[in-house]
């Protein structure tokens, strides 16, 4: 039988039809149902995450990402245990940890996000709202040592002249929880000091002095030592600057020796030149990021600048679905998301360089077809 070419054409046409519907499903952006993405950790960039996180469901409805604090510790024991699928922590992964974090799941990202400045805030009420308090890393030191007691101190009254410094004892606020925010300060005060490097050290969990002597108290999460210092006169604590609205906040001495306040210019002048990072797999504790940008000899930097990651698994550890959604959750995040209109104040874009390795990420999540 001849099968006449006009058939011939509508069957042909048939097909095209057929394949390219085919074609527009297997390559349309949205699946079918909503996914799930869970994420825990560092408070530190957690206001600028949740902001992310309603930006990108705007954008794509179906990507249901959530995202809970507890501390960079909790974010990287969550990780680990393969309890979420992606995590925040201020400081990169310990070099044992992203051994077993390659082990667990056949490799793993560590992506600077954010950029954030630890402010040493306080609540001195005979200090006017529009008067900051003058402070160096040096007298910082001895305050938490214990070696400056009150206020109205000759080494803090020296560097305020003409500031009304009450004799009242210093209460110190820090973190009740494992805090990568913890290990950012503490950081910083070991550079600043060989006696606070020797006696206490850094981390994320510390032994303070004045915890020792009673004169300390303990909160969790960045907004919780917020809260206690807002409501605990004559205190003093260190908060990402995002949290630290309401509360006075102190200009710190740089290693150029100006008094800097934290703000988003002088966290950008600290990151000035920040270290390539040529692979975001690759063990980030040997690039030492964190001491560069702390250590800053920029005259605008503000002294305790630090990024915080994003912990994500090797593409072959997620299912097709979720490979998807954390792709353009990434996606988002390293483009858009580092326009300073979708910036949460008291935070700052990473690098281009920074926000390229994101991209690629993004990308190696899409493309992986294992």
């Amino acid at each position: 039988m001849k099968v006449k070419p006009k058939i011939i054409a509508v069957i042909a046409a048939v097909a095209l039809a057929s394949a390219a519907a085919l074609y527009f499903y297997l390559s349309m952006e949205t699946p079918p149902n909503p996914v799930q993405l869970l994420g825990s950790g560092a408070t530190f960039p957690m206001e600028q995450i949740q902001a992310w996180i309603v930006q990108v469901r705007n954008k794509h409805s179906w990507v249901q990402a959530e995202y809970a604090g507890g501390g960079s510790g909790k974010g990287q024991s969550d990780f680990l245990q393969g309890i979420v699928d992606f995590a925040a922590s201020d400081p990169p992964l310990k070099t044992a940890d992203w051994e077993k974090a390659k082990n667990a799941f056949g490799g793993v990202y560590q992506l600077p996000m954010i950029l954030g400045g630890v402010a040493v805030v306080y609540n001195i009420p005979e200090i006017p709202s529009d008067v900051n308090l003058k402070l160096t890393g040096e007298v910082l030191v001895d305050i938490l040592l214990g070696k400056i007691e009150y206020w109205n101190d000759p080494r803090i009254a020296e560097l305020n002249p003409g500031v009304n410094l009450p004799r009242s004892r210093i209460t110190f606020v820090h973190r009740s929880d494992s805090s990568g925010t913890t290990e950012v300060f503490t950081t910083y005060l070991s550079l600043v000091s060989g006696e606070w490097k020797t006696k206490v050290g850094a981390g994320k969990l510390v032994k303070w002095p004045l915890s020792e002597a009673g004169f300390a108290v303990g909160a969790p999460g960045n907004p919780g030592v917020a809260e206690a210092v807002r409501t605990t006169p004559y205190s003093l604590g260190y908060v990402e600057l995002a949290y630290a609205k309401g509360l006075g906040v102190a200009a710190l001495r740089n290693r150029a020796g100006r008094f800097v306040l934290p703000t988003a210019d002088t966290i950008k002048a600290a990151a000035a030149g920040a270290i390539t990072i040529q692979d975001a797999s690759a063990n980030l504790v040997e690039l030492k990021i964190l001491e560069r940008l702390l250590q800053s000899q920029d005259p605008n930097a503000y002294p305790i600048v630090s990024p915080s990651y994003l912990l994500i698994k090797h593409p072959s550890a997620y299912t097709q679905e979720k490979r998807k959604a954390i792709a353009v959750f990434l996606d988002y995040i390293f483009t858009d998301g580092q326009k300073p209109e979708n910036i949460v104040a008291g935070y700052v874009p990473v690098p281009e360089s920074w926000a390229k390795l994101g991209q690629q990420v993004a990308a190696q999540l899409r493309d992986f077809r294992g």
